[in-house]
């Protein structure tokens, strides 16, 4: 199983609350041992359901407040039951849990993403620059297991065609994701970046779409496909 993949299936999510049937679920297991961003999803995620739970289930039961007798019970606005305990502590506390759950894992992720993001790097690159698209032996790449990498390619352009999407294909054959490629910047070798977490180790393909109309992953005229292998 691919990283890809078990974030594109809610795993993570769906393990945790068992609805994963007994083949994915075994699937998934030998996954996460081998891969530490969803075996630290899955600590961060049952932590924070397991909180949760608890917040909720400490929560005070809301009681109706007793009538004077032979007083009619004053009206109330619709909105009056926002500021009862029954619903306002749980509320409450699922807010706080959220935020918690922001400010130790996703915020985290994040300052880390544009850390990477804005500091110089040299990265490992592929050159599919003149192609295998008609037989020839694939490229390989070496890259290090927290480290993204450069596909370059040239577009074959086509004056028909107003845009183009490279799409690249995992080794089991589903589609990682989809770039699109404008008619301009495909006059030039095209360069890109591809995370870290998006590919693992095995031998991939990416194939270049003409797109007459909108850029669609689903539609266009298949130019060429490349293939090349990764390492890690």
């Amino acid at each position: 199983m691919e990283h890809e993949e078990a974030v594109r299936l809610s795993l993570v999510e769906k393990y945790l609350l068992d609805e994963l049937d007994s083949g994915l679920r075994d699937e998934f297991e030998e996954h996460y041992f081998d891969c530490r961003d969803c075996a630290e999803d899955l600590r961060a995620t049952s932590a924070f359901l397991e909180a949760a739970k608890n917040e909720l289930a400490a929560a005070p039961a809301a009681r109706p407040a007793p009538i004077a007798a032979g007083k009619p019970a004053a009206s109330k606005p619709w909105f009056a039951w926002l500021w009862s305990p029954a619903f306002a502590v749980p509320a409450l506390a699922a807010c706080l849990l959220v935020i918690t759950y922001q400010n130790l894992v996703i915020f985290p992720r994040f300052r880390s993403a544009l850390a990477e993001l804005r500091a110089p790097e040299i990265l490992p690159t592929v050159s599919l620059v003149g192609g295998n698209s008609r037989g020839g032996s694939a490229p390989t790449i070496a890259v290090a297991g927290t480290q993204g990498f450069l596909v370059l390619i040239d577009i074959p352009t086509q004056d028909r065609f107003s845009s183009y999407t490279c799409l690249l294909y995992s080794p089991s054959g589903s589609l990682v994701w989809h770039v699109p490629v404008s008619s301009v910047e495909a006059r030039d070798t095209v360069s890109i970046r591809v995370p870290a977490n998006q590919a693992g180790p095995g031998s991939y393909t990416l194939a270049v779409q003409g797109n007459s109309g909108a850029a669609s992953a689903e539609s266009g005229v298949e130019l060429a496909r490349y293939r090349f292998t990764l390492t890690r």
